[in-house]
């Protein structure tokens, strides 16, 4: 009876317990060593033949240490997970925007060396009703087997044979066209789509400057790549056309990838002090930068910090 009367409280699993707690704050920094004390503690208890006590605190520093040890655990790997998974969502995308420009070069090059105005031409349809640039460059994308008037693919062939230029995006024989082309959308937008969402584009052409730049005439000051009815070529372009924007990434208002109109086709704002992040007229779709096509057909991100006034020197082709 003495024995039991004299025995002492084990310092490691005092130490174990104080560690565990701890832990719930400082994580493995506490948990760790929580963990080693509380063994530790435990074997010198069960060897004392009743000279030490305290297992139920040493029980207690293990089983809080283990808890925070495996939660931390659990959320180092989901952050690995997200951060492939941005990395991977981000390569994606780039590789889109490479695709769509390689597809708006080949155009230029099959039509007199004009680039894509912002809408198919025809003058019986507002631009709001007519079919996208994006819908134009359908025939032209490289799919394989090569490009353009050669063989572009047969999932490229097949829905370019659904487009009736003639008609009105949304007209009853263009019906085929609403569903998801993967090529228009970021694969971030992608992975987030409501399941009713379908057909929508997170790529938009670059009017210029202004609510009215996609009207505005070739020479005009604020006039950028894509305009409803201008007509482009390389050498139209005064600035240098790697520091041109073509198109750029958008989660605002994401619109049906055949519309002309906004959906896409947009104007830099006039008076916007942020041009990228989720609040702002494009990116929101990576972390503090939006993947850029450029004229040049060359792909390059900017930030969150852009300056607004370079944004949108960098919208105009003009300099």
């Amino acid at each position: 009876m003495s024995e039991v009367t004299s025995a002492r409280l084990s310092k490691a699993a005092l130490a174990a317990f104080v560690l565990g707690v701890s832990s719930l704050v400082l994580s493995l920094a506490a948990a760790l060593p929580a963990l080693f004390l509380s063994v530790q503690a435990m074997r010198a208890i069960h060897r004392s033949e009743g000279r030490l006590r305290g297992q139920r605190l040493a029980i207690a520093g293990l089983t809080l240490s283990a808890l925070v040890t495996v939660v931390t655990i659990l959320g180092l790997i989901s952050m690995v997970l997200l951060y492939v998974q941005e990395k991977s969502h981000v390569a994606g995308c780039i590789n889109n925007l490479r695709q769509i420009g390689a597809a708006v070069h080949n155009y230029s090059d099959h039509n007199n060396h004009y680039f894509p105005p912002g809408t198919v031409p025809n003058a019986a349809l507002k631009p709001q009703q007519r079919l996208s640039w994006e819908a134009a460059i359908v025939p032209f994308f490289i799919s394989g087997a090569g490009a353009g008037g050669r063989k572009a693919g047969k999932p490229w062939e097949q829905l370019a044979e659904q487009i009736v230029f003639t008609e009105a995006w949304n007209a009853p024989v263009n019906t085929g066209l609403h569903r998801n082309v993967l090529l228009f959308l970021c694969p971030t937008f992608a992975h987030e789509l409501a399941a009713n969402r379908v057909g929508l584009t997170s790529y938009v052409g670059i009017a210029g400057v202004g609510d009215d730049a996609a009207l505005l005439p070739r020479h005009a000051a604020n006039a950028g790549f894509f305009g409803y009815d201008r007509l482009l070529r390389a050498t139209d372009i005064s600035a240098r056309l790697d520091a041109t924007m073509a198109a750029i990434e958008t989660m605002q208002d994401n619109g049906p990838w055949p519309a002309g109109g906004p959906p896409t086709v947009r104007g830099v704002p006039l008076d916007s002090d942020r041009c990228i992040g989720q609040d702002a007229a494009f990116g929101g779709l990576h972390r503090s930068r939006a993947n850029v096509l450029w004229a040049d057909g060359s792909v390059r991100a900017l930030t969150e910090e852009i300056d607004p006034e370079l944004f949108r020197k960098e919208a105009r082709i003009a300099r």
